[in-house]
């Protein structure tokens, strides 16, 4: 393998991190802080830079804040899509929320000739979302949906017993539709806050949209907490075609009472757990990096936490609920916990995005030579670079006037209030009004 570096495009739609999750921007940031090769990103929404001479690069990655499959057509148009698919280097692809139209994305992915899948799908998963007899000669290949985030790690944090909350939690409701594993998201917060009554624990729990956290404030939350709760991630259902939700969601606004247990009834439980993509979330490395102790519902977290050594386990129906109660009141047991998640797994350098982009640049550079790709024959330079995109004018103005309303409608004192305003709105108007919305702020 070549020790000269790639010349490395790495397309996204960043917002900012008053407005991204801060797992967002931690995934971006990695592949031009850690990268032995030459990574240049760029953040657009829809249309690529007209006088954007894609050429120069020798791979062009595909980040998962753009998506390639539902809802494509906002994200690319079909103008970048055949830019895309004429681009004569290599082509990779970062992907998320596999589990929605599945088929769709198929086809986005056969018309752009990616040639490199980066997917969360688990290895013994991957043929049956992804069958090579569906997608001959795409390279797939499996990666975490987040890793320890490194800003984190030299942070000075209290010891648990210092802390002013005991249980803390911050989540959304998903829709019906994504199943068991995504109901337990919420589901969790709401059992706790049931069963702790009385128990004289400090919670913070919420599953509204409204209070949920970001940037630094998400931060300072892990780190006010001696313990936090948390699920698996992921979808327990597959939606191949793309209906299910097109059937799912306007039953649940015209039927606001029912409960998850029988929309799933009625529509997808005989698609419940077909395919496993059960995983770690960030959110577990962001708490080992904080010392935070970690309290899960029973699972397998990708094989990176083990019970009793890195997190509490917590039975699904709360059989053991008892014995977690005397852990979270005993302060000595919690640091222990949490010092021993801090070592082996924050400071692992197994978990690092140092070590995720390492396996990256192997691979690319590994696929770049297996398919006797050609290097570009006018190599990438900054400056030119930066020429071609003052030189478009819609990417200059559509980037200056989602910033301006980023600021005017999501500023750190608005969004909680704009969310609210947001999930107030009836589902069916929400996903109607969606497009414009994202095209507005850039996302």
């Amino acid at each position: 393998m070549s020790d000269r570096p790639l010349d490395v495009l790495l397309l996204c739609n960043r917002t900012g991190r008053s407005v991204d999750a801060r797992t967002v921007t931690d995934h971006l940031d990695a592949f031009s802080r850690d990268s032995r090769h030459r990574v240049q990103e760029l953040s657009f929404l829809r249309e690529l830079p007209a006088a954007l001479d894609l050429s120069q690069f020798d791979v062009i990655v595909i980040h998962y804040t753009i998506a390639i499959g539902w809802m494509s057509d906002h994200y690319l148009s079909p103008a970048s899509k055949q830019k895309l698919r004429d681009f004569a280097g290599l082509k990779a692809l970062f992907i998320q929320d596999e589990y929605r139209a599945v088929w769709q994305l198929h086809e986005a992915l056969r018309f752009m000739k990616i040639d490199l899948l980066f997917t969360c799908v688990p290895e013994g998963e991957i043929e049956k979302v992804y069958p090579a007899a569906a997608l001959p000669g795409v390279t797939k290949l499996n990666t975490l949906t987040g890793y320890v985030p490194p800003d984190l790690l030299p942070m000075a944090v209290p010891r648990t017993a210092d802390r002013a909350t005991d249980v803390g939690y911050r989540s959304r409701k998903p829709p019906y539709w994504l199943g068991e594993l995504s109901y337990e998201k919420w589901e969790i917060a709401e059992t706790f806050a049931r069963r702790a009554a009385g128990s004289g624990l400090r919670l913070d729990l919420s599953h509204q949209e409204g209070d949920r956290l970001y940037g630094p404030r998400w931060t300072a939350f892990i780190a006010s907490c001696k313990s936090v709760l948390g699920v698996e991630s992921g979808s327990s259902v597959f939606d191949f075609d793309g209906t299910l939700q097109q059937r799912v969601d306007p039953y649940v606004e015209a039927n606001p009472q029912a409960s998850f247990r029988e929309v799933q009834a009625k529509f997808f439980l005989p698609l419940e757990g077909r395919i496993r993509y059960n995983q770690i979330s960030p959110r577990s490395f962001e708490a080992a990096a904080l010392r935070t102790v970690m309290v899960l519902y029973e699972g397998e977290y990708s094989g990176v936490l083990q019970p009793g050594r890195h997190y509490v386990s917590l039975r699904k129906d709360f059989g053991n609920f008892a014995e977690v109660l005397d852990i979270l009141r005993d302060p000595a047991r919690l640091q222990r916990i949490a010092d021993c998640a801090y070592e082996e797994i924050a400071r692992s350098e197994t978990w690092s995005y140092r070590a995720f982009v390492a396996r990256f640049d192997h691979a690319i550079g590994r696929e770049f030579e297996r398919r006797n790709l050609r290097r570009a024959a006018v190599p990438y330079h900054r400056g030119r670079y930066l020429w071609q995109l003052a030189c478009s004018p819609s990417h200059v103005a559509h980037r200056s006037y989602s910033r301006v309303f980023q600021w005017l409608l999501l500023g750190p004192s608005r969004r909680r209030f704009m969310m609210k305003l947001w999930y107030s709105i009836p589902t069916g108007l929400r996903e109607s009004v969606r497009p414009v919305t994202r095209w507005l702020l850039g996302r």
